[in-house]
């Protein structure tokens, strides 16, 4: 399995052009290229994120804030202090080309979102230094539902993507459950949340 990469594409072509010339395609080689599974699903959870982009952004410009330098850093972590939290994670910034990346960027930063406020309330440079502003409440109740969400393509992506063990035979289910998280989460009384199943179911 390979992703949409046209160089890809170039190579599948070659090698079925050379093993067409020995005859060693089982079912004439019908199923000798398969879209790679994980790359798929990645391009169906980008389009549901679509639906929440300004929030993500803005938690990420904080993130990016805080993590820019070791006295804003050290801010940073008086606010935790004093907002009595206890964590042994740190501020991770994501790959905005990667949503995996950005689903561990914002479960991270969810633990500290009251660290975020404090610091807004405190920092007078905060709010002035973020080009899409500080992350509201919106965007936090936003990136608890988008963390929800993502989990689940999360886990199944893993699973999807593991190289120490055959998936060939676990894709169907795979499949089955996407769109039943998907049905279901369409229906769903949060309105964030079924925008972006609806997104992504088509």
């Amino acid at each position: 399995t390979v992703d949409n990469a046209s160089s890809n594409d170039t190579t599948v072509a070659h090698l079925k052009k050379r093993i067409s010339k020995r005859n060693g395609f089982v079912l004439d080689g019908e199923f000798f290229h398969v879209r790679c599974s994980a790359h798929i699903l990645s391009l169906i959870v980008r389009d549901g994120m679509e639906e929440v982009k300004d929030s993500i952004s803005r938690i990420r410009g904080a993130v990016r804030y805080i993590r820019s330098s070791p006295q804003r850093l050290q801010e940073f972590n008086i606010c935790c202090e004093q907002e009595r939290i206890a964590s042994n994670c740190t501020l991770c910034l994501d790959v905005p080309t990667r949503w995996n990346y950005t689903y561990l960027m914002l479960e991270n930063a969810l633990k500290f979102q009251k660290a975020f406020e404090r610091l807004d309330d405190q920092e007078l440079n905060f709010a002035s230094n973020l080009n899409d502003g500080v992350p509201n409440e919106r965007d936090w109740e936003n990136a608890k539902v988008l963390t929800k969400f993502l989990k689940k393509f999360y886990d199944v992506t893993k699973r999807m993507s593991g190289s120490l063990y055959v998936t060939a035979d676990s894709y169907f289910h795979e499949v089955c459950v996407i769109e039943r998280i998907l049905n279901d989460w369409s229906k769903n009384s949060d309105a964030c949340l079924s925008v972006m199943a609806m997104k992504m179911k088509e």
